[in-house]
């Protein structure tokens, strides 16, 4: 039996989604962190459950043809990324492997397209840093303690630097957090929104914020003295600007509100959408009910390229108030939006495109698509764990007829997404 405190020499056969290398000793698997395939290691337990253990690696006897030195000196401290020490084709290999494996452990017969990963550094438009002491940083691994550091290899530059600046004009003040996003173009407008536990003057904050960074169009902030900190709690007032900020995505233009969900890598997101839209096949006489519907991006750019009526749906009154505004000002005049549960959604539409939260598809969404009965779902999907369970819910009704596309939309974490096309079964 394994004991916390143990030291082994073993070889890691296998890599998680989660980074840590995997082996086996006397039968238990035992998950290192720090091991990566290929490698043999010098490993020490640092607990064990009943069907495996966790351990750290404290010696690389053989380093993997995989391994690559991390340009973030807080890799492996920060939580942030899983990948930041192996070659990027190796990730990409990981996270297919992984979506492929929770559709075969589910019993759902599919074929795959090869991941799309067209960029890995640089990609982030939205971050949210953290300040403790007086220093911003990101949280620690597996904890809710922030590791101070200001520099991230998935943010552009400016966001490093607004941070360095706020740090330094916000000394020993009720800051809480720094959250920012900003635009696509080659002159960006960035939006910036401090997080206070209490109420204060930032007045000469902001004025010398958007003298330093002429790129800053608006500044926002908000109070949250929670105990749990969540930025969907937060309600965010303007100080400086229109409190909002405009980005271009497949040729339209988006506004975009502190509390509207968008797509943090811009590149590959654009990538995601054409690929959902053509996987829908649809044209003028098409009807597409736009569930989970955000700020509207899919189903305005939708009803754009196709021609098709869309009409979506979205819980949060902002977004679809942003939805709306987005139509209007790309003269979109065939997508409708309004601010209701989706599952309450009762118009006639022969397509569904849904892109839930992680937690997947409530029954109750469950039960609105069957009673919707569409002729096609497209399935978006930042969870393969919660697709798969969804789609198993719906495979009396529904099969999958066209391979499943993985994009890399979060290069050097965890995280993937993913598009699949169900298909209404005859009769």
């Amino acid at each position: 039996m394994l004991k916390a405190g143990e030291r082994y020499t073993v070889s890691i056969d296998d890599i998680n989604i989660f980074g840590n290398g995997v082996c086996r000793i006397d039968g238990m698997a035992v998950f290192v962190e720090g091991g990566i395939v290929g490698e043999k290691c010098e490993i020490e337990i640092m607990s064990v459950r009943s069907k495996y253990g966790y351990a750290k690696a404290v010696k690389i006897l053989t380093p993997s043809v995989y391994r690559v030195e991390s340009l973030c000196p807080h890799f492996g401290v920060c939580g942030g990324c899983a990948f930041g020490n192996i070659d990027i084709e190796l990730e990409n290999e990981i996270k297919e492997r992984y979506v492929k494996s929770a559709f075969f452990k589910q019993g759902i017969k599919a074929e795959f397209e090869k991941i799309i990963c067209p960029v890995s550094q640089k990609y982030r438009n939205k971050a949210v840093l953290f300040c403790k002491n007086g220093k911003f940083g990101y949280m620690k691994k597996d904890t809710n303690i922030p590791v101070p550091h200001t520099e991230c290899l998935l943010n552009p530059d400016v966001f490093e630097q607004i941070v360095r600046f706020t740090e330094e004009k916000l000394k020993r003040t009720s800051v809480r957090a720094l959250y920012m996003r900003k635009t696509s173009h080659v002159d960006p407008k960035i939006m910036v929104c401090v997080v206070l536990y209490k109420e204060q003057d930032l007045f000469s904050y902001v004025s010398a914020l958007v003298n330093e960074f002429p790129g800053v169009a608006t500044v926002m902030y908000a109070v949250n003295s929670q105990k749990d900190f969540a930025l969907e709690g937060c309600r965010f007032k303007t100080l400086y600007g229109e409190g909002y900020i405009t980005d271009s995505l497949c040729g339209l233009n988006f506004r975009i509100s502190a509390e509207s969900f968008y797509q943090v890598n811009h590149t590959c997101a654009g990538l995601l959408y054409e690929k959902a839209i053509s996987l829908a096949n649809l044209d003028s006489s098409s009807t597409v009910a736009d569930l989970f519907c955000g700020t509207g991006t899919i189903g305005i750019i939708t009803a754009h390229k196709t021609g098709a009526t869309v009409y979506g749906v979205e819980i949060i009154e902002k977004a679809v108030k942003d939805a709306i505004f987005n139509a209007r000002a790309n003269g979109i005049v065939n997508a409708h939006f309004e601010a209701k549960d989706a599952s309450l959604f009762n118009k006639h539409t022969d397509t569904c495109i849904i892109d839930p939260p992680r937690k997947g598809c409530s029954s109750f969404m469950i039960d609105t698509i069957k009673r919707l009965k569409p002729k096609k779902i497209v399935y978006i999907s930042c969870n393969a764990d919660t697709m798969v369970r969804d789609i198993k819910l719906l495979e009396k009704e529904y099969k999958i007829s066209h391979p499943v596309s993985i994009f890399n939309l979060f290069p050097r974490t965890s995280h993937q997404e993913v598009v699949a096309l169900l298909t209404r079964v005859e009769g």
